[in-house]
Parts: structure tokens; C-alpha cells; sequence
């Protein structure tokens, strides 16, 4: 049976997790598949360490394959961790050597070598070797954003790793190059069926129309573009550039067709073939121009742009078509993803993407999808990607969020929740005045308001909010009467404390009543 579950993440002595922690990602007496893809939501205010978590989580993985692949390891991440487990018939713990938690009981046959830098693998307890089949199949990163700690491996060694965000690498980003990568995304995919109903079933959530267009424009059309391309003439342009064009600059795709010459002869034919079929398939960007454009959408099966898909990219990388363009429709109209809203946007980026790279066995992190998303969209997100998602049960998905709205619609048969607060830090460890918690949450929070979450889930109490009004109105209806319950007033006035209602606002105007409440029984 198909089964991958992330179980749990100790970790001490790291660049941002410094004292020992336990991240519970995972409630093990759900191991058994409910048939539908697993979420485990990450919840906590900025400086938590939410997206430095699921770097981690990368960084030992990477490890972990490079020690599969028997490859050079030029970088362990730093401190003392474990990492946690579910794969199909098995229960397997990585570790490194650096030392050993408190109160930890030493896996049997390990000698425990203080100083030397590694990384074990138990499964069921018993030390084994590293191997691709005892890794999850992929690894996905998932964001929007322009500075997510996602790492960017440009020259990728590590496979089974996707990062699916806007950087370009480690210090750069665009929306072009964002853009090109789901087209690329899109052409790997397109052949499966179950991609394109996927896909159609993504438009239909945003309401758009069943129809997703890619689209070039031609470079140097009067060369490459009349329909009479053959490998000769295309041999004499990049040989002879100058008797083409009315220029001296030479293009700088000339490197790129020679290298494509001496490596991948077989190609150049296919590109001919390539240029000529667009060629008969341009057509004016409107009425009476001579700007001309080409595109095809994935889902008209009468097409044969599949046989050429591989090939698309050797034109761009050619500069002989545009950068791709994306362009959706609405009520019949046409427009560019770059001019689509924000969330359309991301929605059709981030999804597409994973729908192209996802597999069985696969652990999805996504980071703060609420951006930009409208609160509708919010709210039906998680349902969302139980149901477009739902031929990938074995698969793990970490959400790193701040939205209460994504909480109320997480069902408790395939869910966790894990909370991440800072507290005052007795120890004072390297003179942090604050420690972070991480704390499993019990409630099954399904259906929820969105003012039951804010204030059981992310302890944010208003006197709007229904919930904490209540409770007020339930303490004064008791001291009104002659003879007083004390006992249940103080606690119902300990349960307003622990709601953390000390942060109300001071321009709140029930925040005197609530003071003097916790003066006089708190």
C-alpha cells in the first residue's frame, strides 16, 4: 500500500531552532490511508520559524538522497535532529551524529560519536543503508512569494526535488521567468488526461472558461515563419547571419544553435518541421495587423501541437519565438495571466505546477497560500485540493499559514493541526528572552466561524468576537445575583485569561469592565 506520512521533527542547536523542539506533524493513529491526501496545517505569527521548518525538513532529505546516490555531501544542516517517518511497510527515523536528545534512548549498535558529522537512517529501529526507494518519490516547494526560504538548486543533482516558486535562483525572480516555468510544467504533463481534467477542474473553481491558451510570438518571421524553412537555411542564417539581417551585432543564439548542432544533431530536423506548422498557423493579433501571433489550447484534442511540445523550447532558447504567454478566458473574453488577478494568478501557477510534478508518496510544502487569495477562496482552499488532489492519498501536505479562514475548513480524518507560539524563556538560553512552543491542536475545528478560530486557535479575542461577548455577558448575569456563584465566576474569568483577552484593545469599550473583572476574581 501507497503510504507516506511525515511524523515528527526534533531539532536542537540549529542556526533558528537553538533549544530543543518537537514539531508533531502527524497524529499516528491516523496511519491507516483515508483515502484522500493528508494536511498538516503550520499556524504562527511571523518570526515563529514556519518556513525555516520546512527548509529543514529539505535540507535533510537532501542529505539523505546524496547518501543514496553515494554523491559528495558539501553541506549538513546545522545542530542536532531527527527526522520522522511513515513509508509504506516501514517506520523510519533519520538522524545525524552529532549527539543525542535528553532522556533519547540510543538506537541499538549506534556508538554515538560525538564529533563525527553524518546522517543514519533506522527503519523500525534497525540501522540500515540509505537507499531512493526508502525516500519519498517527490519533494515539493510551493510559494508565491519573492522571499521564501525555499532553497534553489540551479544545477539540480537533487531530483526528487522541485522547487515550484518565482525565483530564478537564490537572488533573483521574475514573473517572465515564472511564467515560462508553468508552460514548462504545463508541456511536461499535458499528455495525461487526468492533468487536463485536473486542469479544467481548476478553471471551473475560479470561474474562468474551460479554455488555456499558449501563446508565442514569431521572431524574424520573414525568415523562419514563410512556411519554406528546410535545415539548410537554417544551417546558412546561423553561419551567415549577415546576409539575412541589416545588421552588424551578431545573435547571440548563434553558441546556443551550434551546440545544438554538435550535441543533439537529431533535433534541427524537428525544428524545421516545428517552424513550418506555425507557420501555417499564425494568425493577426487583430483585425488589419500585421503583428502576428501563434497559439493552441491544451484542452483541444484535435491538435496535434502534443508531437511538438518537447521542441518549443529549443525556438525560445533559439530566440526564434517570444517568451510564452499564458492567456486565459472569462465570459468569452481573452486576457493575459499577467493581467489576471492576484489570486487567479496564483492559483493557476502554483496548482498547475503541482499537478504536473506530483506523484504518489509525494510531500508537498506549500507556504502561506493564503496570499492573495480572496476569503472565499480561502475558505474553500484545503476542500479544494482534497478533491483535485484526490488520486494522490499517499501524499503529505505541510501548509505554513496565517489564515484562520483555512483552518475552519480542515476535516479531522486527514488533518493536523500544529500551533507555534513564543513564550517567555525561563532557561535564558544565549540570552533569548523567548522560546518557541509547538503545541498539537485537539480541536476538530471543521465548520468553524471565522471568529471561533481566531480566538481558540490563534488567541485573538475581541469583545465582537460572538464567543468572548458571551462570556462576558455570562460573568455579569452571575454577579448580578444576590447570592454569587464565586467559584464559577472566577472561572469563568480564568477561562477569559487563558484567551488571552489581557491583549484586548485599550480603546476597546467593554476593556474597563473586563480589568476590573480580572482585578476583583482573576
Amino acid at each position: 500500500m501507497d503510504i507516506f506520512k511525515l511524523v515528527k521533527l526534533k531539532v536542537k542547536d540549529h542556526d533558528v531552532f537553538k533549544e530543543s523542539i518537537e514539531f508533531d506533524l502527524f497524529q499516528i493513529t491516523d496511519v491507516v490511508a483515508s483515502g484522500k491526501p493528508y494536511f498538516t496545517m503550520v499556524l504562527g505569527p511571523n518570526g515563529t520559524g514556519k518556513s525555516n521548518l520546512l527548509r529543514l525538513i529539505i535540507e535533510i532529505f537532501k542529505v539523505a538522497f546524496e547518501k543514496s546516490k553515494k554523491s559528495e555531501i558539501n553541506k549538513y544542516p546545522t545542530g542536532k535532529y531527527s527526522l520522522e517517518y511513515f513509508l509504506n511497510d516501514g517506520y523510519y527515523t533519520i538522524l545525524n551524529t552529532l549527539g543525542w536528545f535528553d532522556g533519547d534512548p540510543k538506537p541499538d549498535g549506534v556508538n554515538d560519536p560525538q564529533n563525527e558529522k553524518g546522517l543514519r537512517i533506522f527503519k523500525d529501529g534497525e540501522e540500515i543503508s540509505f537507499d531512493l526507494n526508502i525516500l519519498p518519490k517527490s519533494i515539493l516547494a510551493v510559494s508565491i512569494m519573492l522571499n521564501d526560504k525555499f532553497p534553489v538548486f540551479v544545477n539540480n543533482d537533487f531530483s526528487i526535488y522541485n522547487y515550484l516558486g518565482v525565483k530564478r535562483d537564490a537572488n533573483t525572480a521574475g514573473t517572465r521567468s515564472y511564467i515560462t516555468k508553468t508552460v514548462e510544467m504545463v508541456f511536461r504533463a499535458a499528455h495525461k488526461k487526468s492533468f487536463i481534467d485536473d486542469t479544467a477542474e481548476l478553471l471551473k473553481f475560479l470561474e474562468l472558461d474551460p479554455h488555456l491558451f499558449i501563446s508565442y510570438y514569431p521572431r524574424y518571421k520573414h525568415i523562419f515563419f514563410k512556411g519554406i524553412m528546410t535545415v539548410e537555411l537554417m544551417d546558412d542564417f546561423f553561419n551567415d547571419y549577415k546576409k539575412y539581417l541589416n545588421r552588424e551585432t551578431k545573435p547571440w543564439s548563434i553558441g546556443i544553435y551550434k551546440n545544438i548542432k554538435e550535441v543533439e544533431p537529431e533535433v534541427i530536423p524537428k525544428l524545421v518541421e516545428l517552424l513550418n506548422y506555425i507557420s501555417q498557423r499564425l494568425q493577426p493579433e487583430y483585425e488589419g495587423s500585421r503583428t502576428k501571433f501563434y497559439d493552441f489550447d491544451i484542452f483541444d484534442s484535435t491538435t496535434d501541437i502534443l508531437n511538438h511540445f518537447n521542441f518549443l523550447p529549443y525556438l525560445q532558447r533559439l530566440d526564434l519565438i517570444s517568451y510564452p504567454e499564458i492567456v486565459l478566458q472569462k465570459q468569452g473574453r481573452y486576457f493575459s495571466a499577467e493581467n489576471s488577478s492576484s489570486g487567479e494568478y496564483h492559483m493557476i501557477s502554483t496548482i498547475i505546477s503541482v499537478l504536473a510534478c506530483i506523484t504518489e508518496n509525494s510531500l508537498v510544502l506549500v507556504d502561506e497560500p493564503e496570499i492573495s487569495l480572496h476569503p472565499n477562496w480561502q475558505m474553500k482552499y484545503i476542500e479544494f485540493l482534497n478533491q483535485i488532489f484526490r488520486n494522490y492519498a499517499s501524499t503529505h501536505f505541510i501548509v505554513c499559514s496565517h489564515s484562520h479562514f483555512l483552518v475552519s475548513d480542515l476535516k479531522p480524518e486527514n488533518s493536523t493541526i500544529l500551533s507555534l507560539t513564543k513564550e517567555e524563556n525561563s532557561n535564558n538560553v544565549e540570552n533569548n528572552k523567548f522560546k518557541l512552543i509547538s503545541r498539537q491542536i485537539q480541536y476538530q475545528t471543521f465548520g468553524w466561524s471565522a471568529e471561533q478560530v481566531l480566538l481558540e486557535i490563534f488567541k485573538v479575542p475581541t469583545t465582537r468576537n460572538y464567543y468572548i461577548a458571551d462570556k462576558i455577558g455570562e460573568i455579569l448575569e452571575l454577579i448580578s445575583y444576590k447570592e454569587r456563584d464565586e467559584i464559577k465566576i472566577r472561572e469563568l474569568v480564568r477561562e477569559l485569561i487563558d484567551s488571552n483577552i489581557i491583549r484586548l484593545s485599550v480603546e476597546d469599550p467593554l476593556r474597563p469592565v473586563v480589568d476590573r473583572l480580572i482585578e476583583k476574581y482573576g
